[in-house]
C-alpha cells in the first residue's frame, strides 16, 4: 500500500509518545510509519486547534526518529 504523509515529528516525550504536527488527520489507532516504512507506532490522540492540530502516537521504540522527520500513514 502507498505511504500518505501525516506531517512531522514536533517532539518526543519523556512518556515514551511521539507529538506529530498534522498535514492531514489519521485515524485513531492507525500505524505510523517514516518514509523507509519502519513502523513508529499508533496514533492514540488528536488535538489542538482545528486551523492546526496535532497528533499523538504511542511509541514502539523500535526505530530511531527524530524532530522534524517526516511520517506517514498507509493509504489505497
Amino acid at each position: 500500500m502507498p505511504l500518505k504523509k501525516v506531517g512531522v515529528v514536533y517532539h518526543l516525550t519523556k512518556s515514551n509518545n511521539i507529538v506529530i504536527k498534522a498535514e492531514d488527520i489519521p485515524e485513531i489507532n492507525e500505524t505510523v510509519f517514516l518514509k523507509n516504512k519502519s513502523e513508529l507506532g499508533k496514533v492514540i490522540e488528536v488535538f489542538g486547534p482545528v486551523s492546526s492540530p496535532f497528533i499523538l502516537v504511542k511509541y514502539n521504540g523500535k526505530n530511531a526518529v527524530k524532530e522534524g522527520e517526516e511520517v506517514f500513514v498507509e493509504r489505497k
